[in-house]
């Protein structure tokens, strides 16, 4: 009773405090009265700091925290609070984001929250003021994406220090956007630096740049998926390594990926979506194209069936596809290597549509075929795998044990149709795997000079997952989280 009254009584008359809320979290709120009642009965009277409404009393007084004055205003750095609470780190957010201020900052950490709507702050004028900041000045500038960059750029080239930005946050935060500024903004700084030398450098590091940004639409392509919270949800971890010479110049870049969400290929929650490039190719696809790929309607695959929709507002697939083509050109993906894409990408649709009927078998348990009626479809998968009909149903219908000697196993349905879920899981990682490698092949085409680069002079940047939890939670999940 006694600590009731003292919480209560802590607080003073017209003091702003925050208050708990079931909606909101935190809201602020004035101090009406302090202590009013006795014994347990000791509570807080608050009010709305726009005089709207009545008194409400607060039962539980020492859950209430005393409002910072800088989160009160929204204020960029959130070190300088006296008092650096939940409630003031909370509502200091809210108040930036209802002004469209997307980003605030902890010290050297920077916070932002997704605007869900283009604001007009990734502008050349923004680099350029970040570029000429002296060293106090950049330290005083609004936190911005560019601030990051440009203090990462100048430790790599200047104190020679290897540099990593780590971009981390729930699902839906903007970490891909964020990703993309900063790599965008390092780009333009190299880029900058090729131009005021003019040496033999200036071709391969222009070369590294363009590779480096035609490799986003190809990794968003193969690598993002529309989720509840996401019309582009990165569904894989990356690692992006950039190296630089004792001018600035990009000599080299390596992509690393980490657990690639292949579950998403055969299996997502209602109202989501599959890979982005597998909706490209069945709508960008030329008419020739599709009837080469045995594709007519998109909608009768399995794997694209629990979709959300087919066309999402603000995805082009077609324009998308286009770019997804030009970004392989770019990376020098041959005609035949394009075809082989496109033709495992539509062998793996056609894979989710094969079903299966149980066999009886006289010595042993029921086994499993593909059904009749998938007969086409089983010659689609073959075809467009390049394997034999017999061989491919085998291989999903038996299983093989042990070694010497080898024991042909049957497998009822339902095992067959994991291990057809199994392969085209399989398949997708291996190709999302095999593009990363001629990514990097490409990014690192001049060895002679990335051998000439200093190792210290590098920028790093992580992408990592959001943390989701699903109605059905798969290991793989786990080991995202």
């Amino acid at each position: 009773a006694c600590c009731c009254r003292m919480a209560a009584e802590r607080f003073a008359v017209g003091e702003l405090v925050f208050v708990p809320d079931p909606d909101d979290a935190f809201v602020l709120r004035k101090v009406h009265s302090c202590g009013k009642g006795s014994g347990t009965d000791a509570r807080l009277e608050v009010t709305r700091v726009d005089g709207k409404g009545g008194v409400e009393a607060v039962r539980d007084a020492l859950a209430v925290v005393e409002a910072d004055p800088l989160s009160v205003d929204g204020a960029e750095d959130m070190v300088k609070f006296t008092n650096l609470t939940a409630a003031a780190l909370l509502h200091n957010l809210r108040v930036r984001y209802a002004r469209d201020q997307m980003y605030s900052c902890a010290g050297s950490i920077l916070i932002s929250v997704n605007p869900f709507k283009q604001l007009n702050i990734y502008t050349e004028k923004e680099m350029q003021r970040c570029k000429d900041a002296d060293v106090k000045e950049l330290q005083e500038l609004p936190p911005h994406v560019y601030v990051i960059a440009e203090g990462a750029f100048r430790g790599m080239l200047v104190e020679q220090k290897m540099q990593a930005i780590l971009i981390s946050g729930e699902s839906g935060a903007g970490k891909t956007e964020a990703a993309k500024a900063c790599v965008k903004y390092i780009v333009a700084r190299s880029h900058a630096a090729s131009i005021s030398d003019g040496s033999a450098s200036q071709g391969n590091a222009k070369f590294i740049e363009k590779c480096i940004i035609s490799a986003n639409p190809l990794l968003e392509a193969f690598g993002n998926a529309k989720t509840v919270r996401n019309s582009n949800s990165s569904r894989f971890g990356k690692w992006v390594e950039i190296q630089f010479d004792a001018s600035g110049f990009i000599s080299s870049s390596k992509a690393t990926s980490y657990l690639l969400e292949k579950s998403r290929v055969v299996e997502h929650a209602q109202g989501e979506r599959t890979y982005h490039v597998l909706y490209q190719l069945c709508k960008g696809c030329s008419a020739e194209e599709l009837r080469e790929l045995h594709i007519s309607d998109a909608s009768a695959f399995k794997y694209l069936e629990r979709s959300a929709k087919m066309q999402v507002i603000g995805i082009d697939d077609v324009k998308q596809w286009k770019e997804t083509v030009e970004a392989m050109g770019d990376f020098k993906l041959q005609d035949q290597e394009q075809l082989f894409v496109r033709r495992l990408l539509s062998g793996l649709l056609h894979l989710g549509n094969l079903r299966f009927d149980a066999v009886q078998l006289s010595s042993q348990d029921d086994g499993s075929c593909v059904s009749p009626s998938c007969a086409t479809t089983l010659k689609s998968v073959a075809a467009m795998l390049g394997v034999g009909e017999p061989g491919l149903e085998q291989a999903l219908t038996i299983k093989s044990v042990g070694k010497f000697p080898v024991v042909q196993v049957p497998q009822p349905p339902e095992k067959a149709a994991a291990a057809r879920d199994a392969l085209a899981k399989a398949l997708y990682g291996h190709l999302f795997e095999w593009l990363i490698a001629r990514i990097n092949e490409e990014m690192r085409s001049n060895a002679a000079a990335a051998a000439a680069a200093d190792s210290k002079r590098k920028i790093g940047l992580l992408d990592i997952f959001g943390f989701e939890a699903f109605a059905k939670n798969s290991l793989e999940q786990l080991l995202i989280n």
